[in-house]
């Protein structure tokens, strides 16, 4: 990929009904999540047309969708979901998701665990 323009959602808000347990998967949970953009945004910045930009809200709509979806076990499959559903509906070259969760069960142990996965669109595959 030439250009290496970066799109960063931070401290995105997610419901997920995720955990190990069924009990856990019961009710949704809160999760955060960053998400880091890669592609080339040059053509929306010479021309300052939204068309030609990343639209942030349908990213949002669309992480928002797919973490409401259905129930994860791991974090690690919610971010990696996560990864391939923007790579897939958005002209990126690289998804990178860091996703956190304060685990229930392990309250006053830490503060939450965090995973980062990332997609990239395979070589000559259109954006």
């Amino acid at each position: 990929m030439e250009d290496r323009d970066r799109m960063t959602l931070a401290d995105v808000r997610l419901l997920a009904r995720i955990g190990v347990s069924e009990e856990e998967r019961e009710a949704p949970q809160e999760c955060r999540a960053d998400l880091e953009l890669y592609g080339s945004f040059r053509a929306a910045a010479e021309t300052d047309d939204l068309a030609l930009s990343m639209d942030y809200c349908r990213i949002l709509d669309c992480v928002e969708e797919t973490a409401a979806e259905r129930p994860y076990r791991l974090v690690e499959t919610l971010a990696w979901a996560l990864a391939r559903k923007v790579l897939g509906n958005f002209p990126v070259a690289l998804a990178r998701v860091r996703l956190r969760k304060r685990p229930a069960a392990l309250e006053g142990r830490l503060s939450f665990v965090e995973v980062e996965m990332e997609q990239r669109r395979p070589p000559g595959r259109p954006e």
